[in-house]
């Protein structure tokens, strides 16, 4: 992997760990990387595609 800037930290590491995607409309998204160090104090993200987070429809119920 390339060598990447911490986002807590802004040193470089060549060890660089995902921590968020950033997801945008226009531009798109971006990834967000972290050092070794500074990964866990990131909060873990929530994956868009859970089940639980999508909301669920009825197909047989009139939506108001």
């Amino acid at each position: 992997m390339s060598v990447q800037v911490c986002a807590r930290c802004q040193t470089t590491t060549r060890e660089p760990v995902v921590v968020a995607i950033g997801h945008g409309a226009s531009a798109g998204g971006g990834t967000v990387y972290a050092c070794p160090d500074c990964a866990p104090t990131f909060p873990q993200q929530r994956d868009p595609f859970d089940g639980g987070l999508l909301a669920r429809r009825d197909p047989g119920r009139r939506q108001p």
